[in-house]
Order: structure tokens, then C-alpha cells, then sequence
């Protein structure tokens, strides 16, 4: 079965216009920055774009597997996060959908954030809030009810909506670059191995137990009625929710269209099932190169 992301159920997404590097202590972070553009905050469907999405990913995970340059990692951190937002790993991680009500947060196994899975809900909140005052960016607990509290008029145009998004939409929400940049080598490393074993590039015998590991939770949807056609609308709870399942029914497609480029190595979507090469440029290239050698050759 064929999976369709497209749909007349558009899933808006909030990305701010900026984000700026932060320090706490040696971690770096990706904050918002929103004096820094004329558009503080906007709105854009993230299944409509979620094809090149998955590839921008898969190529920053490309880039950073092979340098430990901690400028290289920033700068497609900050590329990615610019054009698409910070990934939502607050909302994401946590096995309890309100964690924000319990004294102690339960993550998911191979989560990029804790090793030990488990973390006080005041230091978790923390971890993500790093640069806010208490003033700027707390909460309570009032009937049952988590209450967001703040004098940024930013932060107030939010009340209105669900608590996941006054969290990962905030303006002092913020994400480790590290975080953003582990998540994109480990995605990319699954990708690696699936393509070269479809390809018979490689021998090994414990891709299908490493590939195994590869686990998203189940992501809510609605089903809404277009005349008499119904349609799935998809209701993730964060960008990185969502790519996870996307990378998942892309993978698993008979047609995956994700290819890498046999001339420069990038991670490209194919609308050809036969493409090579993700640029005519890269193909000519190949082209020369292939030509080159065979004239040594005679």
C-alpha cells in the first residue's frame, strides 16, 4: 500500500522567523530569536513538505556522521531548525502524554535526552526553558490542570491553544544542538544500511536486529469527510513525531523513493524509481568520470 502525506487535512506547524546559539555551561542550544525577522512566527503545513523534510534530515545526519566539527553540526542544525522548526523533543519523548502532571517524567528507551529515562518533571521543564525567568516561563498545577504562566506577550497569544503547543511553540523554548544533531545520524544511519543491503553493498548480519530497534509511537489522527471520500488527518504532537512516521512508511514502501546520489553521496527523493543521481549535474559528472576511465583503460 502506497502511503499519501498530501491530503485536504492540513497539519500547521509554527517556525519563528530566527533562531540564535545559546550557551549553558559547554551544551549549546538552538533558541528562537524573534527581534531577529520581520515574520516572528509562521505557519506552514508540515505534510506538505515533509518529502524534502526527511531528505534535509537525512543529510545533515550524512554531513555530521562523519566530522565531530562543532561548527559543521551547528550549521546544519540551525539550517534545518530555520527552515522547518525546532523538532518538539519535550512533547515527544515523555511515554506519558501528561507528564507535566506527574512529580517524575518517564521517557521513551533511546531517547536523546536522558539516558536514565526518568527525571523530575521541574528538572525536565528546565531542561527546556534554560534561559527563562520564572517570570517569563513557569507553571502550575491548578484543579487537576496544568497552568503556563508568563508576561510575554508572545507567550499569551498561546493560551488559548493545547499545552503541547504553549510548550514547543513558546518563545523561550529551546532545543541542544546535539540533541537535533543525534537524531539526524541515527536516522540516516537506519537509511544507510536499509538502502545498501537493498543494493547489495553490504554483507553484514545484524542490520535487521539494528534496524528492529527503530521504534515511533503511535501517532493520533481524525478522520474527516471530503464529500464522500474519508480521509485520515493526521495529529502528531511534534515535527519529530511526525517524521518518524513518515521515515517509517517511506522506508517500508515498496517504491521507497529515497535514493542516495552515486556521484556525491547525498540523500535525494527520487520521482523516477530509476534515478542515479540527484542532479543532471551530478550525472554528467559520472558520465565524464565513466568516460575518463575507460579511454586509461584502452
Amino acid at each position: 500500500m502506497e502511503f499519501n502525506f498530501k491530503s485536504n487535512s492540513p497539519y500547521s506547524y509554527i517556525r519563528y522567523g530566527d533562531y540564535k546559539a545559546k550557551y549553558k555551561g559547554k551544551e549549546q542550544y538552538l533558541v528562537p530569536n524573534p527581534e531577529g525577522f520581520i515574520n516572528i512566527r509562521d505557519l506552514y503545513d508540515m505534510f506538505s513538505k515533509m518529502d524534502q523534510i526527511i531528505v534535509d534530515l537525512l543529510n545533515m545526519g550524512r554531513i555530521c556522521s562523519d566530522t565531530d566539527d562543532e561548527h559543521t553540526k551547528f550549521t546544519c542544525a540551525y539550517l534545518f531548525v530555520k527552515q522547518y522548526g525546532l523538532l518538539g523533543f519535550m512533547v515527544e519523548a515523555p511515554i506519558n502524554t501528561d507528564f507535566m502532571l506527574m512529580d517524575e517524567v518517564t521517557l521513551k528507551e533511546n531517547n536523546f535526552i536522558d539516558k536514565n529515562c526518568i527525571m523530575k518533571t521541574k528538572d525536565y521543564f528546565e531542561l527546556f526553558f534554560p534561559f527563562a525567568t520564572s517570570d517569563e516561563m513557569s507553571y502550575t498545577i491548578t484543579d487537576g490542570k496544568v497552568v503556563i504562566e508568563s508576561t510575554s506577550d508572545l507567550q499569551r497569544m498561546l493560551q488559548q491553544t493545547s499545552l503541547n503547543n504553549q510548550l514547543i511553540y513558546s518563545n523561550f523554548y529551546c532545543e541542544k544542538i546535539d540533541w537535533i544533531v543525534e537524531y539526524a545520524k541515527q536516522m540516516y544511519t537506519i537509511f544507510k544500511k536499509v538502502f545498501d543491503k537493498q543494493n547489495n553493498d553490504v554483507q553484514e548480519f545484524n542490520i535487521e536486529e539494528e534496524v528492529s530497534q527503530y521504534y515511533f509511537s503511535g501517532v493520533p489522527y481524525k478522520i474527516n469527510m471530503y464529500g464522500k471520500t474519508p480521509e485520515i488527518c493526521w495529529q502528531p504532537n511534534s515535527l519529530k513525531q511526525a517524521i518518524d512516521m513518515a521515515f517509517g512508511f517511506m522506508l517500508c514502501s515498496e517504491k521507497n523513493p529515497l535514493k542516495i546520489c552515486k556521484h556525491c553521496g547525498k540523500v535525494f527523493y527520487a520521482k523516477n524509481p530509476k534515478a542515479e543521481y540527484d542532479t543532471s549535474k551530478c550525472r554528467n559528472q559520472a558520465n565524464v568520470y565513466k568516460s575518463r576511465n575507460k579511454n586509461k583503460a584502452e
